[in-house]
C-alpha cells in the first residue's frame, strides 16, 4: 500500500524530509518542484488527474496538508476505485475565492519576494519564525526558487476548492488534521467539515499550518495512527 504524500502550494515533494511515514511517497504537485508548469493553468481536479497518472499502481492511502489535502480530496472523489483513505490537513471543505483571487493578482504584481515574509507568517508559528525554526528557512528558500506565475495559479486553483455539496460520497475513511495555532484552516472550520463526512475523525495538533514540516514527528504519528485506524476497519 503506497502512501502519496502532496505538498502545501509553493513547496515540493522534498518539504516532506522530516516526516517519517511508511511506504511514504512525497510526489511534486504540477507547477511546483520537478514539474514545470503547462500550458492551460492550474486546478484541482487536473492536478489530481496529473498525480494520479504518476502514481505507483496499486491501492493509495492520500495524505496531504493544504493545497495538498485539497487535490487529495480530488483524488478521493474521482479515482474511488485506487483511494483506500484520506488524511486531509489544514484544509477547510471550501475557501475563499476573494481571498484567493487576491493572492494571485499579489503575486503577479510583486512577484515571489512579495508574498514570502506574509506566506511564511501564515504557515508557521510565532516561535518558529522567531527562532530560527530550519522548516522556516527550508520554505523561504523553496518559495524563493518557485516560478511567479505558477504561485499565483495555485491560488486561482485553491479559489474553485468547494467539496461540501460532495462530502456524503467520501464513504472511504478520512482522517482530518488540524493545527491548533492554524491562520489559515482553524480548528472550528476542520470540526464542521469533520460532521459532512460519514466515515471521519479529526485530530488536533498542537501547531501551525504547515504542520508537517514544523511538527514532522507529531504529524508522522497522526498518520500512522490514521494507518492503523484504517487497517482496523476503519
Amino acid at each position: 500500500m503506497t502512501v502519496l504524500l502532496l505538498h502545501a502550494i509553493g513547496l515540493d515533494a522534498a518539504s516532506w524530509d522530516e516526516t517519517s511515514i511508511p511506504n511514504a511517497v512525497p510526489m511534486d504537485l504540477p507547477g511546483f518542484g520537478s514539474q514545470a508548469l503547462e500550458p492551460g493553468g492550474l486546478d484541482l481536479p487536473s492536478m489530481a488527474d496529473d498525480v494520479v497518472a504518476r502514481a505507483p499502481s496499486g491501492m493509495l492511502d492520500v495524505v496531504g496538508c493544504s493545497m495538498g489535502a485539497m487535490v487529495g480530496l480530488q483524488i478521493g472523489l474521482r479515482y474511488r476505485e485506487r483511494v483506500r483513505s484520506l488524511v486531509v490537513a489544514c484544509a477547510p471543505p471550501a475557501a475563499d475565492p476573494a481571498v484567493m483571487q487576491e493572492r494571485a493578482a499579489a503575486v503577479r504584481a510583486g512577484g515571489m519576494a512579495s508574498q514570502i515574509p506574509v506566506t511564511l507568517e501564515r504557515w508557521f508559528t510565532e516561535a518558529a519564525l522567531a527562532d530560527g525554526h530550519p522548516a522556516v528557512a527550508r520554505a523561504r528558500e523553496r518559495l524563493e526558487a518557485d516560478d511567479p506565475e505558477a504561485f499565483a495559479q495555485g491560488w486561482l486553483a485553491i479559489a474553485g476548492h468547494d467539496v461540501r455539496s460532495q462530502l456524503a460520497s467520501l464513504d472511504l475513511p478520512v482522517t482530518l488534521i488540524a493545527g491548533s495555532e492554524d491562520k489559515a484552516a482553524a480548528p472550528a472550520a476542520l470540526e464542521a467539515f469533520q460532521q459532512g463526512l460519514p466515515n471521519s475523525r479529526l485530530v488536533v495538533l498542537d501547531g501551525p499550518h504547515i504542520l508537517y514540516m514544523e511538527r514532522p514527528a507529531e504529524f508522522s504519528a497522526a498518520v500512522q495512527d490514521h494507518l492503523h485506524w484504517v487497517e482496523g476497519g476503519g
